[in-house]
């Protein structure tokens, strides 16, 4: 795979505090804001992205409509989410490259959901 603009290679590019992290959300009439998800496998996977670039460059690339926006959270608030979540989304996938979205080399990347939220409490 080549790394390109479209690539971030870690989950925490040096300079950047860990403490913001980017989902793609459809607020529902509820009041809720929907993540964006996929299925691989017969599961969810949610996109998480550790910039807000990265994360308008996939939003941009999916064509979702215009409902669908980016949604900033602290460490603490997509824990949460993803503790509230934790019946429908099983992996999380930090920093999807564009495009290639089921390749195997970005599915290698996947963090089982539990797994994801153990990584942010200790960042």
């Amino acid at each position: 795979m080549e790394k390109g603009e479209d690539w971030e290679p870690s989950w925490l590019p040096s300079g950047r505090s860990g403490s913001v992290h980017y989902v793609i959300a459809r607020r529902e009439t509820t009041g809720f804001e929907l993540p964006h998800t996929f299925f691989h496998l017969g599961t969810e996977v949610m996109p998480v992205f550790s910039s807000a670039e990265a994360a308008r460059r996939f939003l941009a690339s999916l064509a979702l409509g215009d409902r669908w926006h980016l949604r900033e959270f602290s460490t603490g608030e997509l824990g949460s989410l993803l503790f509230i979540l934790h019946k429908r989304v099983a992996w999380v996938l930090p920093n999807p490259p564009l495009k290639r979205l089921l390749a195997e080399d970005t599915l290698s990347q996947l963090m089982r959901r539990d797994s994801f939220v153990e990584f942010l409490i200790a960042n």
